[in-house]
């Protein structure tokens, strides 16, 4: 009898240590460890990880597409410098259909009727009246200032400045853009805080 007693009393305290709250405790750490683990190895998509090694890149513009853009640039701004149209000035030397006007005044472009010394200067590229600037009466400029858009996401360099009576293609009418080699950053970018990359423009990462 004592024994089956024992038995039963020795049962009952196996069965209030199972029970225990420590653990029940090491049990649902035991089972949260075997999910994390599950989930770290088979449930990550692998274009996830792909995605995430390219957090803190940027795309930047090839040295040889911007130093081709930058050529381009260079060569507009000089075809036209100060507004200076130097084939006006050349062929105002020329004496051909000009008896219409002062004999120290030549048509710079006998082929449009439009341009002549007594013509209104517009704002078309042209130099409508034969003083040898184009777009300008006087000194003072009738078309606009734009900026090269080299990376194309609409923000100008500043230090890159055309004039034209309207955007030209691959420039912008903004002059805000601190990194014209990448689309990446520019005034209108979220910035991405602590990688080193000033993506919108403002002086601080």
């Amino acid at each position: 009898m004592n024994r089956k007693l024992l038995l039963v009393y020795g049962l009952a305290i196996a069965g209030l240590l199972c029970f225990s709250p420590e653990s029940a405790q090491s049990a649902e750490e035991i089972k949260g460890q075997r999910i994390q683990s599950t989930n770290s190895i088979k449930t990550i998509n692998p274009k996830a990880l792909k995605d995430i090694k390219k957090v803190g890149q940027v795309k930047m513009l090839s040295n040889a597409e911007y130093q081709k853009k930058l050529k381009q640039h260079n060569l507009r701004v000089k075809s036209n410098a100060k507004g200076v149209n130097v084939n006006a000035q050349a062929n105002t030397r020329l004496k051909s259909q000009n008896k219409e006007f002062d004999e120290n005044k030549y048509d710079c472009d006998d082929n449009q009727r439009g341009v002549n010394p007594g013509a209104q200067e517009v704002c078309d590229g042209i130099d409508n009246n034969c003083d040898g600037d184009v777009d300008m009466i006087n000194g003072r400029r009738l078309n606009f200032p734009f900026y090269l858009d080299a990376d194309a996401d609409l923000y100008g360099d500043p230090s890159k400045v055309y004039y034209a009576c309207s955007v030209p293609p691959g420039y912008s009418a903004r002059n805000d853009d601190c990194n014209d080699k990448s689309v990446s950053v520019n005034p209108g970018k979220e910035e991405i805080p602590g990688n080193g990359i000033d993506e919108n423009c403002d002086g601080r990462d």
